[in-house]
This record gives C-alpha cells, structure tokens and sequence, in this order.
C-alpha cells in the first residue's frame, strides 16, 4: 500500500494512485487493472485483474519490468471501491516523458516505475493549479532502466 498508509484516515488528503498504461487501456497492451480490469481472484485474494472471460490472466504491458502484473493489491482495489483513492493510467508514452524531464532538470535518473508517478503528478499540477501542494513518492533507482530508456528514445550505448 507503500506511502498512501500514513494518509488514509486523512480525508483532508487526496489519494492518487498511478497505473501502468501501456500503451494506452483502449488497446489491451497495458497493466493499469483497477482502471482496465475486473474483479477476480489471483494468488488467494480478491481484487482487480486483467483476466478473460474465463477468469484467466491474460498478458499485461508496461515498459517498467516492475509494473508489467496482471493484478494489484487488495487494498489498492479496496480503496478504490470505497472512493478514498483514485487511479489513473499513465502510458508508457507519457512516463518516459516525465523520465526524461527529471533527468534533464534535476539530473535524477527515476525508476521507470517512478516515472508513472512523475508523469501523474504532471497531470495533477496542470489540473489543481500553481498553489497546490503534491506529494510524490519517489522510489527506487532508475540506473536499472537505462538500457530501456537508452532503447527507447533510440540512443545507442
């Protein structure tokens, strides 16, 4: 449930969580399964899924190795069901994007898991305005992804 426990019971706070879009929920190439799934049973609990019309997983994509899973937690799909969080996709598109923005401006290498977040954070901002606060979890390291950027955005190495 990673940073969104310290905040659940403050209503004051608004909890956004990021998917992995793929290359967009509308194609089928993605890994956002609260945002593009349904409910079924994986690994002995309830939440949501990429799975077909026999409750069988089905491929999920993300550029980001860590976030290519069929199935989110059960308390992510929890949360979602109640109203206390909300989630998005991110496509792998818009992540690399604010990839290559932090590097670039801060010279921070994300994880590419990272990025989704950064990328959703983009969209946040543009929406609430300059005098809003936002809360971004940063984590992991994005040395690991550089051979998937580098492959991205056609840089040789």
């Amino acid at each position: 449930i990673g940073i969104f426990y310290d905040f659940i019971k403050d209503t004051d706070v608004r909890l956004i969580g990021l998917e992995a879009g793929g290359d967009g929920v509308e194609t089928g190439r993605h890994a956002a399964t609260i945002t593009g799934g349904t409910p079924g049973v994986l690994h002995g609990a309830r939440s949501y899924l990429l799975q077909d019309e026999n409750g069988q997983t089905v491929e999920s994509h993300s550029i980001s190795a860590g976030l290519d899973y069929p199935g989110v937690g059960p308390e992510h799909a929890y949360l979602s069901d109640i109203g206390r969080a909300e989630y998005r996709a991110i496509t792998d598109a818009e992540a690399m994007y604010a990839f290559s923005l932090l590097c670039k401006t801060e010279g921070i290498i994300p994880a590419i898991e990272t990025a989704h977040a950064l990328a959703g954070a983009l969209q946040v901002g543009r929406e609430l305005g300059k005098d809003a606060t936002l809360l971004i979890n940063l984590s992991g390291r994005g040395d690991k992804d550089v051979v998937t950027a580098a492959e991205y955005f056609g840089i040789p190495l």
